[in-house]
């Protein structure tokens, strides 16, 4: 019985402490994208030139809504022509997210911006805001899905931690299903 709960508490710890770029792919592999994240920001420095590795921790970021933990992979894929096509859909949707937080907090009129579009939720929720496709009530931006007649979206304005921060709130059929927060 100890010996296998040492060896579970062995194999857990390996799985919790990436320590290399192998220990990053299997945990990419699994689609366990957060603790890709967090991890490969802890080995940035050791593989900040090794574009694969790069690819994989903005990828995996971006996945879990941590967005602005993509600026470093961003400024280093320039290798290669894919590697420079995902530096520009990651800066695309960093930079879609901070005129959004600069258009809500600070009430800048960003409707005149044309950027491209992307399948990912901000960038969605980024189009239809300044196209004005979006329904205005008690403080909120409500936004309906072009794919889905259950699905909704609610974009708002919030101070959490002392920090002015933008809640963008997923609905199915009026119930909160995800929310994700950015600055």
């Amino acid at each position: 019985m100890i010996n296998k709960i040492g060896l579970i508490f062995i194999l857990l710890t390996t799985l919790l402490n990436a320590t290399n770029k192998e220990d990053i792919l299997k945990l990419y592999k699994e689609k366990d994208y957060r603790k890709v994240c967090i991890k490969a920001g802890d080995l940035y420095q050791k593989y900040k030139t090794d574009e694969e590795f790069l690819n994989i921790y903005a990828h995996s970021c971006l996945e879990v809504d941590m967005i602005n933990r993509t600026i470093l992979p961003i400024v280093k894929l320039h290798k290669t022509a894919q590697s420079r096509e995902n530096a520009a859909y990651f800066a695309t949707i960093l930079y879609q997210k901070k005129l959004l937080y600069h258009a809500l907090v600070d009430d800048v009129d960003i409707s005149y911006i044309n950027l491209p579009k992307t399948k990912y939720i901000l960038s969605i929720i980024f189009n239809k805001f300044v196209s004005g496709d979006y329904n205005y009530k008690n403080g909120a931006y409500w936004f309906n899905d072009d794919n889905n007649s259950e699905l909704s979206y609610k974009l708002s304005t919030e101070t959490h931690q002392k920090a002015k921060k933008i809640f963008l709130r997923t609905y199915k059929n009026g119930q909160i299903t995800k929310v994700r927060t950015y600055w």
